[in-house]
């Protein structure tokens, strides 16, 4: 039967239209590829590497009838991005840290993970921020942790006599200790970023070290009674995995933050203690690990 005038009309008006989307009746339409815009790439995390100097400046301090060893560290930052520790300088209350220690004014702790292009592109939970009042400022919770012990095996220390606590620390750009170059174009490249320790924003930049002095509080074990004998200062950096510094716990940056300097404790006729340096650790990471000059 043939077909009427409006017949054919509607079907040329349903072709122009199928046409007009792309749709062909009985052969297929094939979309250039060129016009599909490829998954764009996650950028990629520029994760910091801290790494610790050995501990150094070893010293007895007496006081009142109490000794103590005191002695000197430093945070550096080999990685590729800056180590950045943001707060909430306004959302602030009171909280315990992780060894119980109780401090009137506290806020969340979040580092964030930069990417080439300066954004930020990760964050990692970091504790808490404190308020610090021998110190008189705020500071980063679980960053470091000191031993005393008789041996060391796999980054551990072993039959440990004193431990400190998970110490607490503000976390500035102190000292500049390189890249390598024999130039001093680095230190234009990767300027000092970090300078006060305040509640909203801490970090170690590349290339920068935070050092504190054996005069500062806390950078002391007691060692009241100790017999002679050869011992270990230990130096863990980070013991509550509050920094991210590889994409997982397998990565080297996540496992380089141990060192250690032996010593023997000898006492005089009148039990008076002194210090001798045996060895320690070694700078197998980065060559200022074994001390980078200047006053602490």
């Amino acid at each position: 039967m043939a077909r009427s005038t409006s017949t054919r009309s509607r079907v040329r008006r349903l072709t122009a239209a199928a046409a007009a989307l792309g749709i062909a009746f009985g052969t297929a339409m094939l979309v250039p590829t060129s016009t599909v815009a490829a998954p764009k790439a996650s950028p990629t995390p520029l994760y910091p590497d801290i790494i610790e100097e050995v501990p150094h400046h070893l010293q007895i301090q007496n006081t009142q009838q109490r000794e103590f060893l005191r002695f000197s560290t430093t945070h550096m930052n080999i990685g590729a991005g800056n180590l950045q520790i943001r707060g909430e300088a306004t959302d602030q209350a009171a909280c315990e840290d992780e060894n119980g220690d109780a401090y009137s004014q506290c806020t969340v702790a979040t580092q964030e993970i930069f990417g080439p292009d300066g954004t930020i592109v990760e964050t990692h939970p970091a504790g808490v921020a404190v308020f610090h009042p021998e110190h008189n400022h705020w500071h980063q919770s679980g960053v470091a942790e000191f031993t005393i012990s008789t041996g060391v095996s796999d980054q551990t220390p072993t039959g440990v006599i004193v431990t400190g606590t998970k110490i607490t620390f503000c976390l500035i750009d102190v000292k500049w200790f390189g890249t390598g170059k024999t130039t001093g174009s680095d230190k234009k490249e990767l300027p000092r970023s970090y300078f006060e320790c305040n509640s909203d924003l801490q970090g170690i930049s590349v290339g920068w070290g935070d050092q504190y002095h054996q005069s500062t509080p806390l950078q002391e074990l007691e060692i009241t009674g100790l017999a002679p004998g050869t011992y270990f200062l230990t130096h863990l950096a980070d013991p509550a995995d509050h920094w991210k510094e590889g994409p997982d716990s397998n990565s080297p940056a996540e496992n380089n933050n141990f060192t250690w300097v032996q010593f023997q404790l000898n006492r005089d006729s009148s039990g008076n203690p002194k210090i001798e340096i045996l060895g320690d650790s070694g700078c197998a990471s980065h060559p200022a690990q074994c001390g980078f000059g200047g006053n602490p």
